[in-house]
C-alpha cells in the first residue's frame, strides 16, 4: 500500500561522499517560528489548484511527478479506502499563492488524477475492480469520498526568517519525498536566486507541454556537464548544489565563514538579491571561466582526488569542486592562461597536498564543513596557485 512513499531513484551521480557535519555556531532564535496547524481535505487543496493558489514549481522541486502510475494509483487506493496518509506543509508568505514544502508528489498526483484527468488507475493492491478507471469514471460516493477525505496541513506563515524555514523544511520526515538540501534552497529563493543557480548548469533545453521552449540551454550549463562527464545527477538537484557551493564562497569570502554549510549556502542563495545585472553576468561568467580552467587542467580528472598519476579515478569530491571553481573564478584570464600551460606543475602540487601525512586530504574528506577546515583547504589552494603561477621567477 503507500505507507512506503519514498520513490525508487537511480543514483547515476559519480560523487563522492564526505563528511560534512559541522557544530552550528550561530543557532536562530526558536520564537522566530510561525507554524501552525489547519483541517482541511482534499477537496480544499482541488479548490485551490483549480484556483492556481497552490505553486506548483519546477524550481522549487526539479520535477513535479516524480511518481511512477503505481505510486499515484496506490496513493489514490490510499485515499478510497480512508488510510492516514501523510502530513502537508506549506509557505504562506502569501496567502494566496502556497508553496509546496512537503507533499508535492501527493498534490502532483492529485491534480493529475482529478483535475488534468491524465492519470489512469493501475496496479491497485485491493480495489482491482477499479484498474483503468479515471476519476470520471469513479462511482460518485468514491469521488466524494476523495474529495471530502481530511487531511492536516501545517502553514509556515509571514515573517518567519529563511533560516528558520530552512531548519524547519529539513528536519521534515513525514514521508512522501524527503526534500533534499537543494531543494529546500530552492524553495526559499524563488525568482533570481534560484533561476540564477539554475542558469549555470543547465545543459539542455527545458520545453513545456507544448514542445515549445521554456529555458534554453547555457553555455556554462553545457560546460558543467562537460567537466563533470555529466556525472552529477540533476534529478534531485545534485548538479545546483555544486552550483550554489561555489556561489556562496564566490559572494562571501571563505575567511567570513560561519557553520553550518547549509546556512552559509542560504546566505549566498540570499545574496543574490543585492547583486546588479552586471555583476550576475560577471559570476556566470567567472564560473564558466573557472570551468574552462578545470578541464583545460584535469580533463576528465576534474575535482577528482589523485595520489598518484598510476592511480585509479576516483568520484568527483565536492570540497575540491568548491575550492578549485572559486579560487579560478578569482584569477585574471592572464593567470589562468599561466596555470594552463603550467598545469603539470600544479598537478604536481596538488597531488602532494593529498599525501596521507597531509592535512589537507582531511579538510577534503572529513569534517569538511568545519571552519578551520574550509579555511585550510582554501589556504592550501592558494597557495599552491601562487606557487605555480611564480614558478619560473
Amino acid at each position: 500500500m503507500f505507507m512506503t512513499t519514498n520513490i525508487d531513484e537511480k543514483n547515476t551521480s559519480d560523487v563522492e561522499e564526505i563528511d560534512e557535519v559541522s557544530i552550528i555556531e550561530a543557532p536562530f532564535d526558536p520564537n522566530l517560528i510561525q507554524v501552525s496547524s489547519q483541517p482541511l481535505t482534499i477537496g480544499d487543496i482541488i479548490d485551490r489548484l483549480e484556483h492556481n493558489e497552490i505553486k506548483l514549481d519546477t524550481e522549487f522541486q526539479r520535477l513535479p511527478d516524480l511518481w511512477n502510475n503505481t505510486k499515484k494509483s496506490r496513493f489514490i487506493e490510499s485515499l478510497l479506502l480512508k488510510l492516514p496518509i501523510p502530513t502537508f506543509y506549506f509557505d504562506a508568505q502569501d496567502d494566496n499563492l502556497w508553496r509546496v514544502i512537503d507533499g508535492l508528489q501527493r498534490i502532483s498526483t492529485i491534480k493529475s488524477f482529478i483535475i488534468d484527468k491524465k492519470l489512469v488507475l493501475q496496479d491497485l493492491e485491493f480495489l482491482k475492480q477499479y484498474k483503468d478507471h479515471t476519476f470520471e469514471m469513479l462511482p460518485r460516493d468514491l469521488q466524494r469520498r476523495i474529495k471530502t477525505f481530511p487531511i492536516t496541513i501545517y502553514i509556515l506563515g509571514k515573517g518567519t526568517p529563511d533560516v528558520v524555514k530552512y531548519n524547519i523544511f529539513s528536519r521534515i520526515n513525514q514521508g512522501g519525498l524527503v526534500l533534499k538540501p537543494q531543494e529546500i534552497r530552492h524553495a526559499l529563493h524563488q525568482g533570481i536566486g534560484s533561476d540564477l543557480v539554475a542558469d549555470l548548469v543547465r545543459a539542455i533545453s527545458e520545453m513545456d507541454e507544448a514542445g515549445n521552449i521554456k529555458k534554453t540551454a547555457t553555455e556554462t550549463g553545457k560546460m558543467f556537464v562537460k567537466v563533470t562527464e555529466g556525472k552529477i545527477n540533476p534529478l534531485r538537484m545534485e548538479d545546483r548544489d555544486f552550483a550554489t557551493r561555489f556561489l556562496a564562497f564566490y559572494l562571501i569570502p571563505y575567511q567570513d565563514y560561519l557553520p553550518d554549510l547549509d546556512s552559509f549556502m542560504n546566505k549566498g542563495m540570499a545574496k543574490i538579491k543585492e547583486l546588479t545585472q552586471e555583476q550576475i553576468d560577471k559570476l556566470k561568467n567567472d564560473f564558466y571561466k573557472a570551468l574552462f580552467t578545470a578541464y583545460e587542467i584535469f580533463g576528465n580528472d576534474a575535482f577528482r582526488k589523485r595520489y598518484r598519476l598510476e592511480d585509479s579515478r576516483k568520484p568527483i569530491n565536492k570540497a575540491l569542486f568548491e575550492v578549485l571553481t572559486v579560487n579560478f573564478a578569482k584569477l585574471t584570464q592572464e593567470e589562468r592562461d599561466l596555470l594552463i600551460a603550467n598545469k603539470d606543475i600544479f598537478k604536481s602540487k596538488l597531488r602532494e597536498l593529498h599525501q596521507p601525512e597531509n592535512r589537507f586530504l582531511r579538510s577534503i574528506s572529513q569534517g569538511t564543513a568545519q571552519k578551520e577546515t574550509v579555511e585550510y583547504r582554501f589556504e592550501q589552494i592558494e597557495k599552491i596557485i601562487q606557487e605555480t603561477l611564480h614558478y619560473d621567477k
